[in-house]
């Protein structure tokens, strides 16, 4: 069970939710990809922007805590949210994209009765 009280906590969990639940939407990719996406994998830059989007948009992250606690400027957590905005215009895209934000919040409403989802395995690949 985490401590509510925590932030820094709480921001981890979400967090942990967020990329655990972009992971099952790109099962293609390594958990690694996802958390630090190679220079030349776009389809891993993509899933980490909708964990950044998700961070903010979904779990209500201030993006100055998201610049501070990712490592990440301010214009690439911008960009990434425009990517997304932009990219949530596409039917197909907004679906898939709900799905994960469905999935990442069951995650973490799961993570508050107690019950934890799997510890992150860096190289996982489906």
């Amino acid at each position: 069970m985490i401590n509510l009280y925590d932030q820094s906590e709480v921001y981890n969990v979400n967090l942990r939710a967020c990329i655990r639940a972009v992971y099952e939407g790109f099962p293609h990719l390594a958990l690694r990809d996802i958390i630090d996406p190679p220079h030349e994998m776009f389809d891993a830059a993509l899933a980490r922007q909708i964990v950044m989007h998700l961070m903010v948009r979904e779990f209500h992250w201030p993006k100055r805590r998201v610049v501070e606690v990712e490592g990440r400027s301010r214009e690439a957590i911008n960009r990434a949210l425009r990517t997304i905005e932009d990219r949530l215009i596409l039917d197909r895209f907004a679906t898939h994209y709900q799905s994960i934000a469905d999935r990442a919040r069951d995650l973490f409403s799961l993570s508050l009765t107690g019950n934890d989802f799997p510890e992150f395995d860096m190289d996982e690949v489906a």
